[in-house]
């Protein structure tokens, strides 16, 4: 086992195998950068500031290199700030990410009109499911544990998984809740496929989480669905929990195509 997904050498950080992509095993899956990108937001972030929703927008395929991180506020603001981060190899952006933060309260609110989705079993009562797509070592089959709340992996359609990363982003440095989420996140339509493998394509273009609260802990679940339409595109749906419970929502913009169109 790789110690992490990255290791650091000065300001950029070097991939492991960990972070290879089931799609293709010269490229990164998605979650690993963006969870590099969520901890260069957060270092910029102001004191008492929390990320609400971050978006990542997949330029192409990153490749299995070195990678360099920036990150900067582009709106201050007392009670929001909007930061920005860009992932990028050799000079070449492959990842750009927009973050909206806001200021931590304490609003003494009424009983919610519309309750949350109901918590999943907890990841203590369910057995390990040890699932890959690929034989090759790479980030969904290597690098995560997975429980498996409902539905199936193995087939087409919705499902509901916990994940926990069994190594740090980076190796020798501490990473957050939100980091792991944002890596783990990038799996919704992995989870929920509903064509196969071999005969389509179904690339998600980007990762959208916005989180009601700050996420807690290295366990993340995922409740995802995929809808696809004939014109080439999709959205995987995913609910987001933690063990406290529902966490947020996570979407993801889909190019779906034949593969012997591609």
């Amino acid at each position: 086992m790789e110690p992490a997904l990255y290791l650091a050498d000065g300001d950029r950080f070097v991939p492991t195998d960990l972070t290879r992509s089931p799609w293709h095993p010269g490229a990164q899956h998605g979650g690993p950068p963006a969870a590099l990108a969520v901890g260069a937001v957060e270092a910029v972030a102001p004191a008492g500031f929390e990320v609400a929703r971050i978006t990542f927008e997949v330029l192409g395929e990153i490749p299995v290199e070195p990678l360099a991180v920036a990150a900067s506020v582009v709106r201050p603001g007392r009670r929001v700030v909007l930061a920005r981060a860009e992932v990028s190899a050799g000079g070449r952006p492959l990842m750009l990410a927009a973050a909206w933060l806001m200021r931590h309260g304490d609003v003494d609110l009424p009983p919610p009109a519309d309750p949350p989705p109901a918590p999943p079993p907890v990841p203590d009562d369910l057995p390990d499911h040890e699932y890959a797509f690929r034989e090759y070592p790479d980030f969904f089959g290597s690098a995560l544990d997975k429980r498996l709340i409902d539905g199936t992996v193995e087939g087409p359609g919705r499902a509901a998984m916990w994940f926990r990363l069994r190594v740090p982003v980076v190796a020798g440095r501490p990473d957050g809740p939100l980091q792991r989420l944002a890596a783990i996140a990038d799996s919704g339509n992995g989870i929920s496929w509903s064509l196969p493998f071999e005969d389509y394509l179904f690339i998600n273009t980007d990762l959208t989480l916005s989180v009601v609260r700050a996420p807690q802990g290295e366990w993340f679940a995922l409740d995802a669905v995929t809808r696809l339409d004939a014109a080439g595109r999709g959205i995987a749906d995913t609910l987001l929990f933690d063990r406290r419970g529902w966490l947020g929502r996570g979407m993801q913009t889909l190019y779906v195509a034949e593969r012997s169109e591609r």
